[in-house]
């Protein structure tokens, strides 16, 4: 799925009340849905210059989501599209890399690795 879909699906379901209140690798969920959507509006629009301090905070975001128990389903699925977006940003907008290190199949045209669900660049 490309990011930009992604994104668009993630603005539509909205954050559910459950999190509201709930800090996130140290920020209110609400503020860090909008810092992640920013990075993805960046990220979109070729505007991103990814430096190590933007991949540290997504990284320490990405690994929040994956310790988030939350009571319900809806919550779950918030963190779930919230993490699969970090990962889309830090692949998209991270460096291109060569072609022993991924397979044709898995780089589109642009040079950019694709986006797989729970795959990330490390």
């Amino acid at each position: 799925m490309q990011l930009s879909q992604m994104w668009r699906e993630h603005l539509k379901a909205g954050c559910p009340p459950e999190m509201h209140g709930l800090n996130i690798a140290g920020t209110a969920a609400g503020a860090l849905d909008a810092e992640i959507t920013a990075c993805v509006s960046a990220c979109v629009s070729h505007s991103l210059k990814m430096d190590a301090r933007i991949e540290r905070r997504l990284h320490d975001i990405s690994q929040a989501l994956e310790h988030m128990h939350p009571a319900t389903a809806e919550g779950a699925a918030y963190c779930s599209r919230l993490n699969q977006l970090v990962s889309a940003v830090l692949v998209n907008a991270g460096p291109v890399l060569d072609g022993d290190a991924a397979s044709a199949s898995d780089i589109s045209e642009s040079g950019r690795i694709l986006v797989r669900p729970g795959m990330r660049r490390r």
